[in-house]
Parts: C-alpha cells; structure tokens; sequence
C-alpha cells in the first residue's frame, strides 16, 4: 500500500466527519427522548441534551481539522477514538454485550491505527521565509 503524500484520504474522513456532525444533530433534534449512554450510566434528565451536542460538536472540530490538516485534528481524533471505546467497553460490561457496537469498537480501534499510519501530513510544517 503506498503513502500517499497528498491527504486526499484525510479530506475524505473530514467530509464524512462532517456529515456525521449534522446528522448527529438531527438525530438529537428528532429523539429528544434518547437517552445517551456513556461510560455505563444512562444520561438522562435535563442535562442530558447538552450532554448528546458533545458528539456534533468534536465531529465538527475534527471534520474541519482534517480538511485543512490542523495539528490538533489528529491528537482530538485519537483521543476521541479512545473516548469511545473506553466508553464502549465500559456501556458492554453493565448494560451487556452487543454484536454492532462491538464492531464500532473494532473499526474506531483500525480507524487510529490508520491515523498514527498517516501522522506525518497533520505535523507543523515550517513555511518557507
């Protein structure tokens, strides 16, 4: 497999990474019941709706960081990814095991095995004076 040293792959995750942010917030905005799960407790109750724009909000930094190959779009990504599989893990271990969220888990981790692959077009270039 070669390297390709131009990111269009990465512009790709950033547009996806985006559209995944909107329809994050449409899902909110038509299941206002839904209660989010997170590191196995059920969020609920009035905090609860700020708690699930959590998820549109780091899908949107991290489309933009992508697009445009901000340093910070790669450290929020794999830290996001540990997010949620730690997370995950914990929601499999008190709610019980299911098969697509365990998939989730599987392609998050590939996913940030890919990112450390393609490190390199996200580091600080220095400009030419």
């Amino acid at each position: 497999m070669q390297n390709s040293s131009s990111g269009r792959d990465i512009q790709l995750f950033g547009a996806m990474f985006l559209t995944v942010g909107f329809v994050d917030l449409m899902i909110i905005e038509l299941f206002p019941a839904y209660a989010l799960k997170l590191f196995g407790v059920v969020v609920t109750g009035p905090a609860a709706y700020a708690v699930k724009l959590h998820s549109p909000a780091v899908h949107f930094l991290i489309g933009y960081g992508f697009l445009f190959f901000r340093p910070w779009s790669w450290g929020r990504a794999v830290a996001y990814g540990a997010f949620g599989i730690v997370s995950e893990f914990m929601n499999q271990s008190a709610f019980g095991f299911h098969p697509v969220r365990s998939g989730f888990m599987a392609t998050t981790a590939l996913f940030m095995l890919y990112l450390v692959w393609r490190r390199a077009l996200f580091g600080d270039h220095d400009q030419p004076n």
